[in-house]
Formats: structure tokens, C-alpha cells, sequence
């Protein structure tokens, strides 16, 4: 028994708590509520059928758990030692207060066949006072019932715990779902991409057109204009815009793998938690597999017909000039834009 605080609070019927059957357990309180925890305690009357209740004190966390060994009626020792407890101030009530969480363990005497737990939450004031009373009124420690109820405890924090856990699990893989749901709505096929081989297409065209005017006056037509147009702007298309948008569907895929790895993670920790998969889910990861294989797809063809743009674009700047004009085109063909995986 863990008691630092003495305090008789039991007065008169602090010796046997049978001797105060007689007296009457307080009805209510005035000016004083229950706490407002979503946790709430056994009910004493169910308790009682069971050999067991629990009084409370009214507005706190702290309650006595009365066991008795069949010589007499737990509920008549709870409202017996409700009655006695509320002598000294405060208001003990066999009916039912809320808790936050774990009610600790502070003592457990017995007494004449009856068991007495003594609970308490924080500073455990209440319950000391409780269990040094018992004790000065001729109660002695239980051992057995107090490693009993440090083991229940310890049950009960675990039991917690692994709900805890298992509900965030939960949230987590919810929240896994709605993210790749989201992605795969998102998905473009490689719009941007496809947007910029058409650009080039046109670009490419237009240069065609260019390339008709021939060498044009001081070679002005294929230095200034083809060339230009295969440097500057087909080029350009593929070089730095389109490299852009393939880097950018790079990371897009990259992405949507991270987070068909989270939400098959999600699912592995459900399972090992013994919660069912989330419904949707595999056919979530499904689409979104797919999708990274259309995007894969589509972006490298699209990558190696932009790449043949360019090289035609050059092969007509630099075949263009003859004569004087000969080797006035834009020069070696740049490094072409790499596959995406």
C-alpha cells in the first residue's frame, strides 16, 4: 500500500464498515457535477450481481471497488462505506463518474472477508486519504489484491494502447485511399508532354515552309531564318520546354508509386493489426499501376518523336545552304531527350 497522506475520514464508522449499514447514503450533492470524460465507469448495480460494486467520490476521478466473499451484499458495504466516507466533507454516491482514462491503483486492504480497492487519478490525494482511514479503522493490506489490480491496470493500458494504434492505422490507410483516389483523378497521360510534340510539329512544319526560300540574299535565309528555326525554336520545343514537362511527368510517376507504397503499407499494418482491408482499395492501387504504365508508355514515344523533330529540323537547316552558303546551317544535332522510367 502506497499512503503518504493521513487523514480520519471515516469518524465513527472507520472501524468495521458493516457498522454503518444503518445510516443513510446521501441522495445528491448540491452545487457540484460529474465530470464531463467520455469514459465511463462500470455501473455499481451491475457490478453488485457480480459480487463486486464501486462507490465514487461525486465530481472526481477517485472510487473505492468493494469485493465481497459471499458473507454479506457488496452493494449494502458500498452504500454502507459511501455513507461513512461522505462524514467527512466530501460525497461519496454509488452511482457512476466518468474518468479520463486508467483510474491507477492506490491500495487494497481487506477486511472480514470484504476486499477494498482504492483508485485514484494525478496526485492521488483523495485516494490516500481513503486508504489511510481503512487502515487506522483496522484494515489491513491485501498484497494479492493489489498485485491483482496493478495487473489489471497494466492490461488496461495496453488494451488502450493497441486501440490507439489500431485506430490510426485505420485513419492512416483511409487517408492512404483518398490520396491515391486524388492522384488517379489527376492523371493526365502526359498532357504537357503530348502539348509540346504538337508544338514542334507546327514548328517543325513552318520551318519546312522557311526552308523554301533557299539560301536566300548573303545566306540571310538559312543562317538567320532555317537555322534559327531549328536552333531557337524547334530545338528550343525539345530542349528545354519538353525537357521540362518529361522531368516533371518523371516526378509525377514517382510520386504516384510513393503512394501506391503507402497505401499497400497502410494494408499490411490493418492486417497485422487483424482489421480487415480497407474496401477499394486494391482496385485503387490497380488504376493507378495502369496509369503508370500508359504514362511510361506514352511519354517515350512521345520523347522519341520530339527527338526526331529536332533531328530533322537540323538535317534540313544544315543541308540547306549550298555554294557560299554552304556549312551556314546550325551545326551538330543537341543530345536528344532520354526515356523516362
Amino acid at each position: 500500500m502506497r499512503s503518504g497522506v493521513v487523514a480520519v475520514v471515516v469518524a465513527s464508522c472507520g472501524t468495521f464498515l458493516s457498522a454503518c449499514a444503518s445510516t443513510p447514503a446521501p441522495v445528491a450533492a448540491p452545487d457540484v457535477g460529474p465530470l464531463s470524460s467520455p469514459m465511463p465507469a462500470a455501473s455499481s448495480t451491475a457490478a453488485a450481481a457480480e459480487g463486486a460494486c464501486t462507490i465514487h467520490l461525486y465530481g472526481h476521478a477517485a472510487r473505492a471497488e468493494v469485493r465481497s466473499g459471499g458473507a454479506s451484499d457488496p452493494a449494502d458495504e458500498c452504500r454502507s462505506l459511501a455513507s461513512s466516507l461522505s462524514q467527512g466533507g466530501d460525497f461519496w454516491t454509488t452511482q457512476a463518474v466518468a474518468a479520463q482514462g486508467i483510474v491507477p491503483e492506490v491500495c487494497a486492504v481487506q477486511k472480514g472477508g470484504l476486499v477494498v480497492v482504492v483508485r485514484d487519478t494525478n496526485a492521488q490525494i483523495f485516494g490516500q486519504n481513503v486508504c489511510s482511514a481503512l487502515v487506522q479503522g483496522g484494515w489491513t493490506e491485501d498484497a494479492q489484491a493489489e498485485h491483482s489490480a496493478q495487473q489489471q491496470d497494466q492490461q488496461t493500458a495496453r488494451a488502450g494502447a493497441q486501440a490507439s494504434a489500431r485506430a490510426a492505422d485505420q485513419r492512416a490507410a483511409k487517408e492512404a485511399l483518398a490520396t491515391l483516389r486524388d492522384s488517379n483523378r489527376a492523371f493526365t497521360n502526359a498532357k504537357s508532354v503530348r502539348g509540346d510534340l504538337t508544338t514542334a510539329v507546327k514548328d517543325l512544319a513552318q520551318l519546312r515552309k522557311d526552308a523554301k526560300g533557299g539560301n536566300g540574299e548573303d545566306c540571310y535565309n538559312v543562317e538567320y531564318v532555317v537555322g534559327y528555326d531549328a536552333e531557337y525554336v524547334v530545338g528550343y520545343d525539345v530542349t528545354s520546354t519538353a525537357s521540362y514537362d518529361v522531368d516533371q511527368e518523371q516526378q509525377g510517376i514517382k510520386q504516384l508509386r510513393s503512394r501506391i507504397t503507402d497505401l499497400k503499407d497502410a494494408q499490411a499494418a490493418l492486417t497485422a493489426d487483424g482489421l480487415p482491408a480497407l474496401p477499394d482499395a486494391g482496385t485503387a492501387i490497380a488504376t493507378a499501376e495502369a496509369h503508370l504504365t500508359t504514362a511510361i508508355t506514352t511519354t517515350n514515344k512521345t520523347i522519341d518523336d520530339l527527338n526526331a523533330d529536332m533531328k530533322t529540323a537540323y538535317t534540313i537547316a544544315n543541308t540547306l545552304g549550298t555554294g557560299d552558303c554552304a556549312d551556314s546551317g546550325p551545326g551538330e544535332v543537341p543530345q536528344g531527350l532520354s526515356h523516362i522510367s
